[in-house]
């Protein structure tokens, strides 16, 4: 007795995962860390030039 050829067989088409909950919460979180970023930087762009916290000395009473 031979065995059956496997060359006759259809392969079974793999279905590609949808889109989960997961996957959206990590597209939003990114989403969020970089505009949280981007406001970050407009708003220490108003206190000038980095880094902001080195005030230029002298002129005290």
């Amino acid at each position: 007795m031979s065995l059956p050829s496997s060359a006759n067989q259809p392969q079974p088409v793999a279905q590609k995962p949808g889109t989960n909950i997961y996957t959206v919460m990590l597209i939003l979180a990114f989403c969020f860390i970089v505009t949280s970023t981007v406001i970050l930087a407009m708003e220490l762009n108003q206190f000038g030039a980095y880094p902001q916290w080195k005030v230029p000395a002298g002129g005290g009473s």
